[in-house]
């Protein structure tokens, strides 16, 4: 929490007492530094502990897929925070018109970050309308008053640029189909397109699962969220998850 969210949101103070709370009960003890894959692996953990839960969350940043995407001045959103949170806001480069892709939580929070930033102008683009908008009303309200701007029914189709470095989005303008998956309306491309000018374009198109890592220790996987049964545990013995391991 200390360095996913935005600083106006959450100070470490706050954070800090969350986690002296916790451990204050007793018996817990925290081992920081330790990457599942990397610095520890599943076997290790079950051969030294009687259970194992998996709480991993979703913290991969879904790429765009588009053109262009790769350009100087196309950043993560969740990278973008973090930075700001562990460098402080001195050493983070932000445009003069940022682009920022997506309306949940993180959107919000990349757009209105740009823009205390120092940002002359922050638009926020996302493919719904505003009845589908994954962020709360007050974060939306938080982003308004900051004066980011917002293009509903719109997604980026490429990303154009000179020597490297970004220069426009190129969106297709939308519209309303079917419901998806999730119950929310399709939104699909009318073949109109718009440019919008900036020199900074924020990815914050929501986040994926730890695919890579939950197929290399053959975790039952339905598109990277670990699949569990009624009581929590997942296809390997003594293995168990929760959170948006599971439900993404």
């Amino acid at each position: 929490m200390t360095y996913g969210i935005a600083a106006y949101k959450v100070t470490p103070e706050f954070c800090e007492e969350e986690v002296n709370y916790i451990t204050s009960i007793g018996g817990i003890e925290i081992r920081y530094n330790q990457e599942l894959g990397k610095d520890i692996s599943l076997a290790e953990l079950k051969r030294n502990f009687d259970a194992v839960y998996l709480g991993i969350g979703v913290g991969v940043a879904r790429q765009l897929d588009i053109p262009g995407e790769k350009l100087e001045g196309v950043v993560d959103a969740i990278q973008f925070i973090y930075d700001i949170r562990a460098n402080g806001y001195p050493t983070v480069p932000v445009g003069d018109k940022v682009a920022v892709i997506g309306m949940g939580m993180t959107a919000i929070d990349a757009a209105t970050q740009a823009k205390r930033l120092g940002a002359k102008e922050v638009t926020l683009v996302y493919r719904r309308t505003e009845a589908e908008k994954p962020c709360t009303d007050v974060e939306l309200d938080i982003a308004r008053l900051d004066g980011c701007e917002i293009i509903w029914l719109a997604s980026p189709k490429k990303v154009k640029g000179t020597k490297g470095k970004v220069k426009q989005l190129v969106c297709n303008i939308m519209k309303l189909g079917e419901p998806d998956a999730s119950g929310r309306r399709s939104p699909v491309a009318t073949g109109e397109t718009f440019s919008l000018d900036v020199d900074m374009i924020i990815k914050a198109a929501g986040q994926v699962p730890f695919e890579k890592l939950i197929k290399k220790y053959k975790l039952e996987n339905k598109n990277g969220k670990l699949v569990i049964d009624k009581n929590s545990a997942t296809n390997i013995k003594g293995v168990f998850a929760g959170g948006d391991a599971v439900n993404g």
